[in-house]
Formats: structure tokens, sequence, C-alpha cells
């Protein structure tokens, strides 16, 4: 499993080619686009308790992806 994960947006499969050029030989790098079906979460009070931090949902409109470390565990440090 990679260190990084790399989501890239439903509207840009242009960027999968350039982003898996530059990290995909690397061993520490996973690319995926974005898997979630429907509009994304806007009203404050519209959003259940998800793993990911609201400020993701903008930064993948904005950039188009967005880079995530993953956290180190004990049996990746092995």
């Amino acid at each position: 499993m990679g260190r990084y994960l790399i989501i890239i947006a439903r509207d840009r499969p242009d960027l999968l080619g350039r982003l898996a050029v530059i990290y995909g030989q690397k061993g520490e790098v996973e690319i995926h686009f974005d898997r979630r079906l429907g509009q994304a979460w806007t009203a404050p009070g519209d959003r259940p308790d998800r793993r990911a931090p609201r400020h993701r949902d903008s930064v993948l409109r904005k950039q188009g992806f967005l880079v995530i470390r993953r956290p180190e565990t004990a049996a990746a440090s092995r």
C-alpha cells in the first residue's frame, strides 16, 4: 500500500496520464478517480460525520486532484 493517495476528480481524466507518469513508478503512491456519486456536500448541516475534512472537497474541485498522506502503521514500517 502506498504512503500517498492521489484522488483525481471525475471531470479531470486528463490528469491521470500526467500524474501516473510523474508518480506511477514510485511504490509509495496510489492514484484513483473520485468514486463518490452525487453532488458534493456544500451546506454545513447536510454532511454526516465523514472521515475526510470538508476542505478536501474544495481542493479537489479547484485543483482537479487531491494528495492525501496515509498514516504510518506498525506493519508498514517493517
